[in-house]
């Protein structure tokens, strides 16, 4: 790979910026200051440092965030904010996009990255990854909604949902576990069982949590075990 193209992708800057930055002999490459914008490297191998700082060479990324309310999950949109916009312009540039939805005024844990096999290894239907919501909502939930939810509810609009597990936490809030992520599911199913939900927050996707972002609108990166899981 050239130089400036590692700088571009790591958001140093448009093309021309970056060759400026290489051209004021801010950059090395093992230690080496090179002034070469095409020179050739080896991501596997090299050490690159701009300003004294080194900087990852890596091309796939695997990342969870914790996504607060009012940001669209997408790239780009132009009526609303992103969760794209809250990250390092350093994920879009190298194509990361979240991994399945989560509604605009919902929170919680959400997985991004830019291998799109492992992104399906999570959103394929088949795969029967459970995702877990906490829900704070209004009114009084049926017993016999409660107990059509237990068994795959048939939404009001006929969409058929695979059977959900929920475990009552108060008379106001509970969790729930699903493994779709139909639009508006859980809000869906809980207006069906007699409530409507005020708050949501996913807790967990598979066997990855907040762990670690517990704070809004921090993120990690998931580690190799955690990735590993789902393509299995």
């Amino acid at each position: 790979m050239r130089l400036d193209k590692l700088l571009a992708n790591k958001a140093f800057g448009s093309r021309k910026e970056v060759h400026q930055i290489i051209k004021d002999r801010r950059v090395t490459v093992n230690d080496i200051i090179v002034v070469k914008k095409d020179y050739p490297i080896n991501i596997d191998t090299d050490t690159i440092a701009v300003d004294g700082s080194q900087i990852s060479t890596k091309q796939l990324y695997y990342i969870k965030f914790h996504k607060p309310a009012g940001y669209i999950t997408a790239v780009e949109d132009r009526s609303h904010p992103v969760v794209m916009d809250l990250l390092p312009p350093e994920f879009k540039k190298m194509g990361v996009f979240p991994v399945g939805r989560l509604d605009k005024d919902t929170e919680g844990l959400l997985l991004l990255t830019n291998d799109g096999v492992w992104a399906h290894s999570i959103i394929n239907g088949h795969k029967h990854v459970p995702k877990v919501y906490y829900v704070e909502f209004h009114g009084i939930l049926s017993k016999e909604g409660l107990e059509r939810i237990s068994v795959g509810i048939v939404l009001g609009d006929g969409i058929q949902c695979k059977p959900a597990t929920i475990n009552i936490l108060s008379d106001k809030s509970l969790e729930i576990t699903i493994e779709e992520g139909k639009y508006h599911q859980v809000k869906r199913m809980i207006g069906a069982a007699g409530g409507e939900v005020t708050y949501l927050k996913r807790l967990s996707v598979g066997h990855i949590t907040l762990s670690g972002i517990e704070e809004i609108n921090t993120y990690l990166e998931i580690g190799d075990q955690e990735i590993a899981d789902f393509k299995k």
